[in-house]
């Protein structure tokens, strides 16, 4: 063969060595080919797009850099510790899959839709929501966890605030429905039990009572049954009960903070009828309740008074007082932790009233340690 012409090329023709489609070298990835000349226009043009699109993505690494992606926060424990409150994305992904069932039939909900009878199964499921389900949770628990406006979220989530609304609702009522029957009343358990309560053998709760705030309402009848004279402002009030553990085993719906710890404790049914004979129950003064427990040998606990015809308590009961105290500290405990989170820690607007009862009993389950 002639040494002229070298092998065959991509379509089967043979062209000789000096042939200029022989002598390209295809496998380069340089833009422009070597003999391609521009005018400095076409240039000038062309520099400025690569200028467009290097600006293009620094802006869109500073933005990605403003949201809060799941992906990116996975990875790093703390981060995923303050903005979710779980202590690392394991614990997170752990209670999604324990979700996983009830989120099968999923709605976003609607408003008007709850009025109207609206069969579930011929309602339309809309546009496809921008956010995954996990992605959905994950925003779920930064408001809660840090009491983020809609707004907020929904520059962070790159969605409006109407959409945000809704997605929060839908979970807060999903979450409520599926953990609420995790907190129960225990068998009695003599092992673990707090030092504290060695005093106190037959103790078998502990309660008290703690308000959250909220927007003061127009309608005065309203504002009226929720304004609690003890903090001076409108406020939602509620039974917390723990066992000798110190884990929150009962929290009671939600009551306006005018209404007084007894009537409240009263109301408790299924608290009440849990107690058996021989039971004690540990509360501060204000929970004067032994004419409304359903079991009469049931008893409580309170601090000893001093009354007005004596000067002082004797040293006994100051010593009792004194114990009852340090063992009722464990609620209290409990009740900071669950009002630690910000969402809690600020006026509930009124558009969220209806949510209270419910986002106050998730914060025992989602970020309370029992």
């Amino acid at each position: 063969m002639d040494d002229n012409f070298g092998r065959h090329n991509v379509w089967g023709v043979c062209l000789p060595s000096s042939h200029p489609l022989k002598a390209h070298d295809y496998c380069r990835t340089q833009a422009y080919p070597d003999n391609l000349n521009f005018d400095s226009e076409t240039l000038k043009h062309i520099n400025d797009l690569e200028s467009t699109v290097q600006k293009l993505e620094e802006e869109n690494k500073n933005l990605r850099s403003r949201c809060l992606i799941l992906a990116q926060l996975k990875h790093d424990d703390s981060s995923f510790q303050f903005w979710t409150g779980f202590p690392n994305y394991g614990s997170f992904s752990a209670l999604f899959q324990y979700l996983e069932c009830a989120l099968v039939n999923k709605r976003n909900w609607r408003g008007s839709d709850l009025l109207r009878k609206v069969n579930v199964t011929e309602r339309k499921r809309g546009a496809p929501s921008k956010l995954s389900l996990e992605e959905e949770f994950f925003m779920v628990l930064i408001r809660l966890r840090l009491g983020l406006t809609l707004t907020d979220l929904a520059s962070r989530f790159m969605l409006s605030e109407g959409n945000i609304s809704k997605i929060f609702t839908t979970w807060i009522n999903l979450l409520y429905f599926e953990l609420k029957d995790l907190c129960q009343m225990p068998e009695s358990l003599d092992e673990g039990k707090a030092k504290h309560f060695s005093n106190f053998p037959n103790v078998k709760i502990i309660i008290d009572c703690t308000e959250i705030f909220t927007e003061k309402p127009s309608s005065l009848q309203t504002c009226k049954e929720i304004y609690s004279n003890y903090k001076g402002h409108t406020t939602f009030k509620f039974l917390v009960e723990i066992d000798t553990h110190a884990a929150v085993v009962y929290v009671s719906r939600a009551w306006g903070g005018r209404t007084s710890d007894k009537h409240i404790t009263s109301n408790c049914n299924d608290l009440l009828d849990a107690m058996k004979e021989g039971d004690e129950i540990m509360a501060d003064r204000g929970f004067d309740i032994d004419d409304v427990l359903s079991v009469p040998s049931v008893k409580v606990i309170i601090p000893d008074f001093k009354g007005k015809d004596r000067s002082q308590m004797r040293a006994v009961e100051s010593r009792r007082s004194e114990n009852i105290a340090v063992a009722r500290i464990h609620v209290e405990r409990a009740i900071q932790r669950i009002k630690i989170y910000r969402i809690l820690r600020t006026e509930i607007p009124l558009t969220m009233t209806h949510l209270a009862e419910q986002i106050f009993t998730l914060q025992i389950f989602i970020f309370v340690p029992i």
